[in-house]
């Protein structure tokens, strides 16, 4: 019984020992079609700028315009929110230089300054 299960032991290590060095005789599957005469390198300077595939190069220019109007819409977003900084700053400044006049207003009158509606009254 010990034998059998030995031989059997045995002849299933042989049977991987056989299929490893099988493996590493043949050559891998090629997953795509050969082409023949042309090499396909991948671009190294980053993403490609061109294309001699219609559709390709229809999507490289559309993300470049995107990029572009991105990049737009950034800058105009900045410079609006700088604007309306700006104003908020004018209009705080303007409350400030009214409000010292009322004050100033007051103190020379000796009480509170009158408004148009408290006059009549």
């Amino acid at each position: 019984m010990i034998e059998l299960r030995l031989k059997t032991a045995l002849a299933v290590a042989a049977t991987f020992a056989a299929s490893a060095a099988f493996a590493q005789m043949t050559p891998a599957p090629q997953t795509s079609p050969q082409t023949t005469g042309t090499v396909q390198t991948a671009p190294q300077g980053g993403p490609a700028t061109s294309s001699s595939d219609p559709l390709v190069q229809k999507r490289i220019d559309d993300k470049a315009a995107s990029d572009e109007y991105k990049a737009r819409k950034s800058d105009a977003k900045a410079a609006y929110k700088e604007e309306k900084k700006a104003a908020k700053a004018n209009r705080k400044a303007e409350k400030k230089e009214a409000r010292a006049k009322r004050k100033e207003a007051m103190s020379e009158q000796g009480g509170p300054a009158q408004t148009p509606a408290s006059e009549g009254k």
